[in-house]
């Protein structure tokens, strides 16, 4: 009886001590070429725990799809031995799998986060680059490749960016409890003053449910064309007549050359289909993409192509379908561009196409009210910043 009495009072103990114990909470980071049992294990997580954590999150969770630098929370108890309470690790911007121990076994679900949007109203000037000064003015990266896509309906970042050049910005980000981002959400307006032309562009869902990027007037930022199908290039040779780099001679060039960095992404100028998409005479490694009204795109010298780009591919406007190489007749990385306009080559930088779709009277009132109601939140916003 006292063996028993005795044996009562020790599992007693070890319960109220694992009860006033506090859980230790600690991050976790996925190494490269690591998994989750490795990571546990290194954490001292008993083997029998590993192998029933890992089996309840697969429930929620594609165990493949866990990628290095990966966060994971965990929690643990130590009494007797150590034991995982809980896991928690995220699936998407607003949604948590979570693995917890409830005192017979482990159970997972997937939990919502309530997420805080913010207003991100931001404004510069420009005197390194539209990147660099854009970054050093808080606006998240990716952020800034999406207005480089959206403004180069317009702008000419090679010719038309100058020291003192201005902009503004106002996007959404989507913050959990802790303050940390969970998402950028979507630009609302975004404008470009330079010595050329004044760009101010709005987002705006249509009646389709599309969201897209229309002018104060309504019209689509939208055109057949991109003007600049690579960032932060400089154009070393222009269309037209020029001494030939390789053989001396003079002849006549028929696109523009865009020198950047080896492996930079090149962007689609225009939606369309994926014509070539092999190794082409001097051009090298080469891309022609058929669009609408007639033209025709040529992209030369690449060093490796976008993911799925191949004959007969659809791709979309401003999707990255190659990277900036020295393939074929070429004396350094750089991207030759053309333009074809009914089986004629053209100048790239004369191009002028129409937008691809406006608003309808019934869209346009409505975005009326919109422009109006982001114009206001963006000056109060700068106003009490």
């Amino acid at each position: 009886m006292r063996h028993v009495l005795a044996k009562c009072i020790i599992i007693l103990s070890m319960l109220i001590t694992a009860a006033l114990l506090p859980a230790e909470e600690k991050e976790l980071t996925v190494p490269k070429g690591g998994n989750l049992s490795t990571l546990l294990r290194n954490e001292d997580i008993p083997s029998q725990q590993i192998q029933e954590v890992t089996k309840a999150l697969s429930a929620h969770y594609n165990l493949k799809h866990i990628y290095p630098n990966q966060k994971i929370l965990i929690k643990t108890e130590e009494v007797a031995e150590k034991r995982l309470m809980e896991l928690r690790l995220s699936a998407d911007y607003d949604e948590d799998i979570v693995v917890r121990w409830n005192g017979y076994a482990y159970e997972s679900y997937p939990e919502k986060l309530a997420l805080k949007m913010v207003s991100v109203a931001v404004e510069g000037s420009i005197e390194t680059s539209f990147y660099n000064d854009m970054a050093a003015s808080g606006v998240a990266g990716s952020k800034i490749m999406e207005l480089f896509r959206i403004f180069s309906f317009d702008i000419d970042f090679q010719r038309d960016i100058r020291k003192g050049d201005s902009f503004k910005v106002l996007y959404y980000d989507f913050l959990k409890d802790d303050g940390s981002i969970a998402k950028h959400g979507p630009i609302a307006f975004a404008a470009l003053k330079t010595n050329f032309t004044d760009v101010n562009l709005y987002g705006f869902v249509t009646d389709s449910g599309d969201y897209d990027y229309y002018s104060a007037e309504g019209k689509s930022v939208r055109k057949t064309l991109l003007k600049t199908p690579v960032a932060n290039a400089r154009i070393s040779s222009t269309y037209g007549k020029r001494k030939n780099p390789i053989y001396g001679y003079e002849s006549f060039h028929k696109g523009l050359d865009f020198a950047a960095p080896l492996n930079t992404p090149i962007l689609a100028s225009g939606s369309g289909t994926v014509e070539v998409a092999n190794w082409f005479d001097i051009y090298g490694n080469c891309i022609i993409l058929r669009h609408s009204n007639g033209y025709k795109t040529l992209y030369g010298h690449m060093n490796a192509y976008g993911k799925g780009i191949k004959k007969g591919v659809r791709v979309k406007q401003g999707q990255v379908i190659g990277y900036i190489g020295s393939t074929g007749m070429s004396t350094g990385p750089h991207l030759h561009y053309e333009v074809i306009f009914n089986d004629v080559k053209i100048n790239p930088a004369s191009v002028k196409s129409p937008p691809e779709r406006n608003l309808t009277k019934k869209e346009l009132e409505r975005f009326s009210k919109r422009k109006e109601q982001v114009d206001e939140l963006f000056n109060s916003l700068k106003k009490n910043g």
